[in-house]
């Protein structure tokens, strides 16, 4: 009796080993790896819109010291050029952002796609979702995107954002919510791959 109750216990170390074996954490978090390029490309669109503006005002500059415009136009027109200034930078910002950011999203992606190619991998720890709660629909669905096997259609945020999901909830293996009935949910589900 003593042994089977131990080994109900080492039922969600077993599940958390899994776990740490299944998913590499450091490379999947995204945010974390993209979180270095923001200033970059807040530069760029920092460049642009000034540029753009530094441009525009010599223009006006000109034309106001030859006479071709009035001191009001120009000052009007110096306030007025803000905005569209403004609006360039922020689209060359977010350009910018994409465009450093896709060798990470690739490298994100072929990742997903060398744990999710062979029947699925996330759908294995769907159990985990008694601990993580019904209301977080982002893993619900990646985890059922897995499970049908369309990891393609998985945004690459949801799916680090649900492997984190995971990770949080098998922080805690004292947790009561992660029951020995969980644990051999989650182990099951890894047989069921086995056998087939």
């Amino acid at each position: 009796m003593a042994g089977k109750q131990k080994s109900k216990r080492n039922l969600k170390k077993e599940v958390v080993r899994l776990f740490e074996r299944s998913f590499d954490l450091q490379k999947l978090d995204y945010k974390k790896r993209s979180m270095s390029l923001k200033p970059k490309s807040m530069l760029v669109g920092l460049g642009v819109a000034a540029g753009l503006y530094i441009i525009g005002f010599a223009l006006a500059n000109y034309a106001m010291s030859n006479n071709v415009i009035p001191l009001e136009a120009f000052a009007k027109l110096v306030w007025i050029m803000m905005i569209p200034t403004t609006i360039v930078g922020a689209l060359a910002w977010q350009i910018a952002k994409n465009r450093m950011e896709y060798p990470i999203r690739q490298d994100v992606r072929e990742y997903m796609h060398g744990l999710e190619q062979t029947g699925g991998l996330l759908w294995k720890f769907s159990p985990l979702m008694d601990i993580i709660g019904i209301d977080d629909m982002t893993t619900k669905r990646a985890l059922a995107q897995s499970k049908e096997d369309k990891w393609e259609e998985i945004e690459i945020e949801d799916y680090t954002d649900a492997v984190f999901a995971l990770n949080k909830a098998l922080e805690g293996t004292e947790n009561k919510q992660f029951s020995t009935v969980v644990a051999e949910a989650v182990l099951e589900n890894f047989g069921k791959l086995e056998a087939n």
